[in-house]
């Protein structure tokens, strides 16, 4: 996460001087809060400068707000957030409608900056993406579809660049029996992706169960057997990024680790133990040492003798 604010800081101090001259300090005074962490601040300075009609047309007095908000839905014990009857409710519903309201204002940026910074936030992106999966897809495991659709819906508008927010966003339309919406929605998502699709680090692993749930859909509730039968070959594309397809493939490996060693480890025993060679088959327990004594039994010398009288012709011999 630090390594993520710097990037971000960074990227909108440099940013911020491109445009001072235009757009007066307002949006300065805004960067130095946000690196101070004085978030609520930001919030009510960048909700105040959007109805000015000086700085309305900005695009990161908006990507300040989404950020602040998110900022704080993460520390729930320091700022007062999350409950009902909190200073801030939904800090990350008003994390996600900034960021739409930011990409929409950002694509006319140039008209009025001669610059644009969609760009500049990606790893915001991921990181927003990834905490609104998380929680859309506790929704979704608790059966509550119609809220699960709901956060993939605001997170989807700020992040048009992740389709598989879009494709659980359909799926939770049409468990919720909105089947007209999610069947808009799933038909989307899967124009926008196919084999070459590559996703983000926030939602990759979710993304083959949402097209095995895809497949099911099309081919049970829409009729739309064209689209079925694509997720179902995007399930086994996809199922490289699945936790659960990563766990196989690990125990796997594992498991031929360990039959490779076995055979190592037998091989090397059969270097230092007569007990593989072809007069000891089928001798269970016994070894030949010489002229068809054996180890123990019927009259042999055991080991021990054996070793006696290796020794006694050893001191004999000096």
């Amino acid at each position: 996460m630090r390594t993520f604010k710097i990037i971000i800081v960074l990227l909108i101090f440099a940013s911020s001087s491109i445009y001072a001259q235009k757009a007066g300090k307002k949006i300065d005074d805004l960067t130095f809060l946000f690196i101070d962490e004085k978030y609520e601040d930001v919030v009510h300075k960048a909700e105040g400068l959007m109805q000015n009609d000086s700085y309305k047309k900005h695009p990161l007095i908006y990507v300040y707000a989404s950020m602040s908000y998110y900022e704080m839905s993460q520390r729930p014990g320091k700022f007062d957030v999350g409950e009902k009857d909190s200073k801030y409710p939904k800090p990350l519903k008003m994390a996600h409608k900034y960021l739409y309201k930011f990409v929409k204002v950002d694509a006319k940026a140039p008209k009025y900056y001669d610059n644009n910074w969609i760009d500049d936030f990606k790893d915001y992106y991921v990181q927003l993406a990834d905490t609104s999966n998380n929680l859309g897809q506790m929704l979704y495991l608790n059966e509550k579809y119609r809220k699960s659709a709901s956060i993939y819906k605001a997170a989807f508008r700020g992040i048009p660049s992740d389709p598989v927010l879009l494709l659980w966003q359909g799926i939770g339309e049409i468990k919720s029996k909105n089947s007209v919406e999610g069947k808009k929605s799933l038909a989307m998502a899967m124009k926008a992706i196919d084999e070459n699709f590559v996703p983000t680090k926030a939602t990759a692993a979710v993304l083959a169960h949402g097209m095995l749930l895809a497949e099911e859909l099309f081919r049970g509730t829409l009729n739309d057997y064209t689209n079925a039968d694509k997720a179902k070959k995007l399930v086994e594309v996809f199922k490289k990024y699945d936790p659960d397809e990563l766990d196989k493939q690990a125990l796997a490996e594992r498991e031929a680790a360990a039959k490779k060693a076995a055979k190592e480890d037998r091989v090397m025993r059969s270097f230092f133990s007569d007990e593989d060679d072809a007069d000891n088959k089928d001798r269970k327990g016994k070894v030949i040492i010489e002229n068809g004594k054996g180890s123990e039994g019927n009259g042999s010398k055991s080991d021990e003798d054996e070793l006696d009288r290796l020794e006694k012709e050893a001191k004999d011999g000096k």
